[in-house]
C-alpha cells in the first residue's frame, strides 16, 4: 500500500497542523539551547513534598475511588473546591456548573465540538493564543481577528466588525478572549472594555469564551473582575487551569458554564475520554482542602516577578533601537516587536543553530497571518543567568539582521 493516506483523512484533519511550540521544544531539549519558547512553569516550584504526602493519603483513605473510573463531570470534591476557588474572583457558580477537564486545552476542543460548524464566525484576538487558533481551524472556523492595545482587545474595532460582519447577514457565534496577561502579547483587558464587550455579545448574541490560566500571576495593580463575574445572562464560558499555579503533570482544569452547557459538554467529553483520571483529581481536591493551592500563589508571584523584571531589564540594556516589547503586569509572556521587514519565522534557524537561544514566531499566534515581525519569549522556565545570556544571544541575532536603515538611525 502506498503511504499517503491523504485520501482517507477528513475535511478536519486535512487542515490540521502541529504545534509550533510543541515541535519547537523538541529542538530545544539540546542542552547549549537557551529556550524561551514554552510556557513552562519553573519546575522548582513544584510542590512535590506536599504531594507526596496527600498521594500517600488519598491512597490509603479512598483507593476504591481514586483509583476507579469517575463521573465525566469530575471529582465532586474537586468541583466544590473549585466553586470557593472561583468565588474569591467574584464568580458565583455551583458543582452543577462545573467540568473537570484534561488541561485547559480540552475545554477548547470541547467548545470547538459544541458549537462550531465549518464556517462559523470565531472573533479572536490579533495576536490570540496558538493552541485555540489550532482548535478553532480544525473545526474549519472561519476567524477573524481584531487587533489589541495595552488595554487588551480594541472593543471600538470589535464593534465595528460585528456590526459589519451582522450587516453581511454573518453570525458570529464566538468571541475568544485571554483576558489576563495574554497569551501571547502579556496585556491585560481593561475593566470598562470587559462590560462593553460583554455588551456587544448580548447585542449580537454571541457567547464567549473566557480562557484564564495566568489570572494568578499578577505582579503589580489591582486585578478587573473577570468576565464571568460580570456576566448577567449567562454568556460567558469560563476555562482556567491549575497547570500554572500547581502542575502542568497533574492536567487539571476546568470549565464553568451555564448547567445547560455543561450538560453539552459533558456529552461530547463522554465521546473522547469518558472521565479524567480519578487519580490526580482526588490529590488536587486534597490539596486544595488543606489550602495548598492558597499559599502557593505568593511564592510564585515573588520568583515570577523577579524573573520578569530581570528579562525586561536585559532587554532594556541589549536590544538596538526600533525593537519594541510589552510590560506584562504578570503571566509568563513578554511580547517583542522588531522593526518592520524583519520575518521571525526566517530568523528562527539562525537563533537555534547560530546563536542558541529559542523563541515563538509571531505568526503563529495570527489569525490573518499577520505578526511576521514578532515573537514571543518566556520568563518562567529558563534562569535569570539564562535570561540574561539568552536575550544577550537574541539582541546579538537582531543586530546582525537590522534592515540598514535601520542602522543608519540608530
Amino acid at each position: 500500500m502506498s503511504d499517503d493516506y491523504t485520501d482517507y483523512y477528513s475535511a478536519s484533519a486535512r487542515v490540521m497542523t502541529r504545534s509550533l511550540i510543541r515541535e519547537l521544544l523538541k529542538l530545544t531539549r539540546r542542552r547549549n539551547i537557551i529556550s524561551f519558547a514554552g510556557g513552562l512553569p519553573d519546575p522548582s516550584t513544584f510542590p512535590v513534598e506536599e504531594l507526596k504526602v496527600i498521594t500517600t493519603h488519598v491512597l490509603e483513605t479512598q483507593p476504591q475511588l481514586a483509583l476507579q473510573y469517575g463521573p465525566t463531570e469530575g471529582d465532586l470534591r474537586l468541583r466544590q473546591e473549585l466553586v470557593k476557588w472561583m468565588a474569591k474572583d467574584g464568580i458565583r457558580v455551583t458543582p452543577d456548573q462545573v467540568l473537570i477537564t484534561v488541561g485547559s486545552q480540552q475545554g477548547l476542543d470541547l467548545v470547538g465540538r459544541v458549537f462550531v460548524d465549518p464556517g462559523d464566525v470565531v472573533v479572536v484576538e490579533l495576536p490570540s493564543y496558538m493552541a485555540a487558533l489550532h482548535v478553532f481551524r480544525g473545526y474549519r472556523a472561519e476567524m477573524v481577528g481584531v487587533p489589541q492595545d495595552d488595554d487588551g482587545m480594541r472593543i471600538d474595532v470589535l464593534e465595528s466588525t460585528l456590526t459589519s460582519l451582522r450587516a453581511a447577514g454573518r453570525r458570529v457565534k464566538l468571541i475568544y478572549v485571554v483576558p489576563d496577561f495574554q497569551n501571547p502579547s502579556g496585556v491585560t483587558l481593561a475593566e470598562d472594555r470587559r462590560l462593553r464587550l460583554l455588551a456587544l455579545a448580548r447585542e449580537h448574541r454571541a457567547l464567549v469564551v473566557e480562557d484564564t490560566p495566568y489570572r494568578e500571576l499578577r505582579y503589580e495593580g489591582m486585578a478587573p473582575p473577570p468576565l464571568a463575574a460580570l456576566d448577567t445572562d449567562g454568556r460567558v464560558i469560563y476555562l482556567s487551569t491549575f497547570s500554572k499555579t500547581l502542575s502542568p503533570g497533574m492536567r487539571i482544569a476546568w470549565m464553568a458554564a451555564p448547567e445547560p452547557l455543561i450538560h453539552q459538554f459533558v456529552t461530547a467529553k463522554q465521546a473522547i475520554d469518558l472521565c479524567c483520571p480519578s487519580l490526580t483529581q482526588a490529590i488536587a481536591a486534597e490539596f486544595c482542602a488543606r489550602g495548598h493551592i492558597y499559599e502557593r500563589v505568593g511564592r510564585l508571584v515573588d520568583l515570577y516577578r523577579r524573573k520578569r523584571d530581570v528579562m525586561l531589564a536585559a532587554l532594556e540594556r541589549e536590544m538596538p533601537e526600533g525593537v519594541t516589547w510589552t510590560h506584562p503586569a504578570g503571566g509568563l509572556f513578554l511580547w517583542i516587536r522588531l522593526p518592520d521587514g524583519m520575518d521571525t519565522e526566517k530568523l528562527l534557524p539562525a537563533a537555534i543553530e547560530e546563536e542558541g537561544v529559542a523563541y515563538v514566531v509571531g505568526s503563529g499566534f495570527h489569525a490573518d497571518g499577520g505578526g511576521r515581525n514578532a515573537l514571543r519569549v518566556n520568563y518562567s522556565f529558563p534562569s535569570e543567568d539564562q535570561i540574561n545570556e539568552g536575550i544577550k544571544r537574541l539582541a546579538r541575532l537582531v543586530k546582525r539582521h537590522l534592515p540598514a536603515k535601520t542602522l543608519t538611525a540608530g
